[in-house]
């Protein structure tokens, strides 16, 4: 983002693609830079945390928000699409997962689902039920 003409309209990295920084200033290790969002068109397509990332299609799935995503995935992890449906595909275990239902994927390889991501911790459970 150093070599960014503009911070405020973003980096561009690809054809009507851009980098932008997410602020927050109580992460202090990384001089208030919370993250980082990938926009495709403005929709924000990927947004990259310091130990993973969240994918999107930004409300368009279409070639080109696929191709963006996977030229910006991690590496050993691809989207594709088959009758209409979009899914990543984990090579490295050869597991492939429903597009919608990836929560965010881990710099380790991880793969966090919304169908197993709990909805609130115990103790917020435990606590609500007071």
């Amino acid at each position: 983002m150093e070599t960014a003409r503009d911070k405020s309209k973003g980096k561009p990295i690809a054809n009507n693609t851009r980098l932008w920084e997410i602020k927050n200033p109580l992460v202090l290790d990384t001089g208030g830079i919370g993250g980082y969002e990938i926009r495709l068109h403005g929709n924000v397509i990927m947004t990259i945390y310091r130990h993973h990332i969240e994918l999107s299609d930004g409300g368009w799935r279409t070639v080109t928000t696929k191709e963006r995503l996977n030229r910006y995935l991690l590496r050993g992890f691809y989207v594709y699409q088959k009758d209409w449906e979009w899914y990543l595909k984990d090579w490295d275990s050869n597991t492939v997962y429903d597009f919608g239902d990836v929560y965010w994927i881990h710099n380790d390889g991880r793969v966090m689902l919304y169908s197993t991501h709990p909805c609130y911790p115990e103790e917020l459970m435990e606590s609500e039920s007071r």
